[in-house]
């Protein structure tokens, strides 16, 4: 029988208990570095190895294939809605406004009554320009008729001085023959006494008396004709000076004529504003000028309405959207988160200058189905259709590249990059027309971000 032997834990065997050497702090450090640049060592000599077996790593670029694409041209922008219909009123007349029935910021419809003149005030005018009228038409009829009188007494007055001028003027030639007749009579009569001859000194004087009765009577009625004479030249002076000239006579015709016009005026205004003052079309008050009570003269300012049913927005367009925006185009406007249909109406021709100082062209919008939602001077969001192109070959915005020979996209053939120009076309907000230079099976490198080269190896990876 085989006897077990029963080992004791604390019994070691003489060939194997062997007394553990203790390690100095040196030793201990010294140990330390041996196993740390064994461990460096091991790994530089993995790293070499895996080297020189593993395969080449290529740089990697995204690619896509070029899509065919229904691309639109769009230009999104921003403005002011403002209405394309304003109107000021001014008062037809110069009347009392008894009330006031709008404020600034109401929305009116065409129609609605804007103020209201006082009743009895609009009477008093118009019957105040009515008797001006007549006044101004009386006071002709009896200037002309007066002139009218006085021209004729002009003419006949005329025509007897003209007379009577001559008949003193014969009649003074008269009064010089008679007393020449007198003077040689007396001559003769002295003779006929001296030389005694009685018969003919009596013949001589009974001839001097005749003569002598006779220029009594001729000067008597030279006085009359002289008389007559200065009483008709005064007629003709003041009937002369009080005639109406011929401006004379257009002046007092205007002025009836001016009378009248007011006198229609006033009634046509009265008649326009007997029920008050009402709006032309819809729209937002957006001024008040008149004032309850007040009186305001013709031709005064009453209130501002500017339409909020012909409406568009006015828009900033930069240098580049200028060859994308034409008059004519559709657009989308968004107002207070309501979108509208709209069209370009207008391009300015002339540029101006923003706050930030650069070169903007103004245009605008007309907004074709506005309604009641709409709000003047708030900001609109726009996006103007464009030119749409069907089935284009179409990139990604970011794989066009521009040089000095123009635009180029890169390309990847059989792994290795490859440099192809392009003519473009339209864009969207993604894509690029390509007109010509590609078929559409090219990979497109997406974004050459690398700076790598033409004929460079790539790793095309889809992007």
């Amino acid at each position: 029988m085989k006897m077990k032997w029963k080992k004791n834990k604390d019994e070691v065997p003489a060939t194997v208990k062997k007394e553990k050497k203790i390690l100095t702090p040196a030793e201990k450090k010294k140990r330390r570095k041996k196993i740390l640049l064994g461990a460096v060592a091991v790994c530089l000599a993995l790293f070499f190895v895996s080297r020189m077996f593993a395969p080449e790593v290529l740089p990697v670029v995204f690619v896509r294939q070029a899509q065919t694409a229904t691309l639109e041209q769009t230009v999104d922008t921003s403005g002011t809605v403002k209405t394309e219909v304003k109107k000021t009123y001014f008062s037809p007349l110069s009347a009392q406004v008894a009330e006031c029935r709008v404020a600034l910021g109401d929305a009116v419809s065409a129609g609605d009554v804007l103020l209201a003149y006082d009743a009895e005030d609009l009477k008093s005018r118009e019957t105040e320009a009515s008797l001006q009228n007549d006044e101004a038409y009386y006071t002709y009829q009896d200037t002309v008729g007066k002139s009218n009188t006085d021209a004729a007494e002009y003419g006949r007055s005329s025509h007897d001085v003209e007379i009577l001028e001559q008949q003193v003027e014969d009649w003074k030639a008269n009064v010089r023959a008679l007393k020449q007749y007198i003077t040689d009579m007396n001559c003769f009569l002295r003779e006929a006494v001296n030389d005694g001859h009685e018969n003919d000194a009596e013949e001589y004087q009974n001839r001097i008396d005749q003569a002598t009765n006779e220029l009594a009577q001729r000067e008597e009625e030279l006085a009359d004709f002289q008389s007559d004479l200065a009483e008709q030249k005064g007629i003709k002076s003041s009937t002369e000076d009080s005639m109406l000239t011929a401006n004379g006579k257009k002046q007092i015709e205007a002025t009836k004529e001016l009378a009248a016009l007011k006198a229609e005026k006033v009634k046509t205004a009265v008649a326009q504003v007997a029920e008050g003052l009402k709006a032309d079309f819809g729209g937002i008050v957006t001024d008040v000028k008149a004032v309850e009570g007040s009186v305001i003269e013709e031709g005064g300012e009453l209130l501002t309405i500017e339409s909020n049913e012909d409406v568009c927005v006015e828009i900033s367009l930069s240098k580049s959207d200028l060859e994308k925006v034409h008059e004519g185009q559709k657009a989308v406007i968004t107002v207070v988160g309501k979108e509208y249909e709209g069209t370009v109406t207008r391009v300015s021709k002339s540029a101006t200058k923003n706050e930030k100082g650069a070169s903007v062209v103004a245009g605008e919008v007309h907004i074709d189905n506005p309604d009641e939602d709409i709000f003047l001077g708030v900001e609109a969001k726009v996006k103007i259709q464009g030119t749409v192109v069907e089935n284009a070959v179409a990139v990604p915005i970011e794989a066009v590249n521009v040089g000095r020979d123009g635009s180029f996209v890169y390309i990847v053939e059989n792994g290795v990059m490859a440099v192809r120009n392009v003519e473009t076309g339209i864009s969207s907000m993604e894509l690029v027309e390509i007109k010509s230079g590609l078929t559409g099976d090219e990979q497109i490198v997406l974004n050459n971000s690398m700076g790598l080269q033409e004929g460079a190896q790539v790793t095309p990876v889809e992007g």
